[in-house]
């Protein structure tokens, strides 16, 4: 059964050099939180783990004293774990200061219940009414995959309104219109689709 969104998320991210492959046993990452932050030092695996209310954070990642990468609309959805893999070279200054971004996840579910595994998710940015339809800017798609436990999330997206999709090698199971109202906002969208598993 899907998890409230008054449980925790856990976010569990791993990050190595990408010149080596070697795990950054050395960095800090700072978690923005609304107004708050939260500081995590990995261990000697490059690896944290960090539980947080369901929602849309930022992450400041920083090695051998260096600002190295800003990870922007990263969502923890409740009552699961979120991996996320990072390579960077420490001290390549990759921080943007773009837009605050937003997330799209849930969990995914058949119509008895059980978890809807390996399923493809997208989204697609609908244009703004009036947009023209040559020389504007492509079609912006974001991909997911839902896990062992039927759940998905699409990180570091815009607001927005959305075409999201979800198929399996044999058929399309859903389509549906999603809007992402505000930035930061982790837009909870949890289906129970007509199928068996």
């Amino acid at each position: 059964m899907p998890a409230t969104a008054e449980q925790p998320g856990t976010l569990f991210c791993t990050l190595v050099d990408r010149r080596s492959s070697v795990p950054l046993s050395d960095a800090r990452v700072t978690c923005v939180i609304g107004g708050g932050i939260v500081q995590v030092d990995v261990d000697s695996k490059g690896e944290f783990r960090a539980d947080f209310p369901q929602g849309v954070f930022d992450l400041v990642i920083s090695a051998r004293g260096e600002l190295s990468l800003t990870l922007r609309g990263i969502g923890v959805l409740a009552g699961h774990t979120q991996r996320i893999l990072r390579a960077f070279i420490p001290g390549e200054d990759e921080a943007h200061d773009g837009v605050p971004a937003s997330a799209i996840g849930g969990y995914l579910t058949d119509r008895l219940g059980h978890p809807v595994i390996d399923a493809a998710v997208t989204a697609t940015f609908v244009p703004p009414p009036g947009t023209p339809l040559y020389g504007g800017p492509g079609a912006q798609t974001y991909a997911s995959q839902s896990d062992k436990f039927g759940a998905f999330v699409i990180h570091a997206i815009k607001p927005g309104t959305y075409d999201v999709v979800v198929r399996t090698k044999q058929l399309t199971l859903s389509n549906e219109r999603v809007v992402v109202t505000a930035q930061r906002q982790f837009q909870r969208h949890d289906l129970r689709l007509m199928v068996t598993t």
